[in-house]
């Protein structure tokens, strides 16, 4: 978990037990193995109810949660459950928050980047026909006016799991094809370095480049909470990313490591 993903000598998640049943795979040869405590058949009526649970609205929220919202939340929910194997009782976005956080904390590193590569696969793979023709043509390079593109109806799209976000010039060469989430909500709320690195970051740069042909590039600002978005960069290894703190956040409700003091003055842990 984090940026070091190291504790004691070892990788996060080496030399303990993990509860995974058996798993399968999908089209791209990862194996996924889902947990075996909560499986349990759901009637339509327990299944709706459900539904009305994960669109609840969180009263003490500054979040947007319009109706598209709520409704890509619940979607999204129901495909962690499933692959996941973890269900929380909590309605709206706290209860992706446990989910996430319970998932994160018995899964490697490896395998909560994978599952996430999966559920985009199983939203953006559908559509290749489409985006091969207007975005980036199969096995070339993305046509120019793709990171535009991207940076602009990208928004709408992200809004119910990072909230706001506009447009905006790269960084890093000033050129279009950026996009600024204001103030992350998943960030925010996990306040977990690892959740954000390992269940975002990762596996959105991964399938963006492995999976659509298009390079991409995050980088979340773990002082402000902030996100900058860049279409068409490749990111750095995190290893050789200085922009990410060493240790836990400080707060952090997973925290695995132990305190560290930076040398920087951001008081991270």
């Amino acid at each position: 978990r984090g940026a070091g993903f190291f504790h004691n000598g070892k990788m996060r998640g080496e030399g303990r037990s993990h509860r995974y049943a058996v798993g399968r795979y999908h089209r791209y040869g990862v194996t996924f193995r889902k947990t075996t405590c909560s499986c349990v058949e759901e009637t339509p009526r327990s299944a709706f109810n459900d539904v009305k649970k994960m669109m609840e609205k969180d009263p003490t929220t500054e979040y947007k949660e319009s109706l598209h919202n709520r409704l890509f939340l619940a979607a999204f929910r129901y495909m962690v459950r499933k692959e996941s194997g973890i269900k929380s009782d909590l309605p709206g976005y706290k209860g992706l928050m446990e989910e996430s956080q319970k998932f994160m904390i018995n899964a490697k590193q490896d395998e909560q980047k994978d599952m996430v590569v999966y559920l985009m696969s199983l939203i953006f793979d559908p559509l290749k026909p489409v985006w091969e023709f207007l975005l980036v043509p199969k096995g070339r390079e993305p046509y120019p006016w793709t990171p535009a593109i991207m940076s602009i109806f990208t928004p709408f799209f992200m809004d119910f799991l990072v909230g706001p976000s506009k447009p905006n010039l790269r960084p890093e060469d000033n050129k279009p094809g950026g996009m600024l989430v204001e103030k992350c909500r998943w960030l925010e709320e996990a306040n977990c370095k690892g959740m954000c690195i390992n269940q975002c970051k990762l596996p959105g740069q991964a399938y963006f480049y492995d999976g659509l042909g298009l390079p991409f590039t995050m980088k979340p600002n773990f002082t402000t909470k902030a996100c900058q978005w860049s279409f068409g960069l490749r990111p750095l290894a995190v290893e050789d990313d200085e922009t990410i703190p060493k240790g836990c956040l400080k707060g952090c409700p997973t925290k695995l490591m132990p305190v560290y003091e930076d040398d920087k003055g951001q008081d991270w842990i």
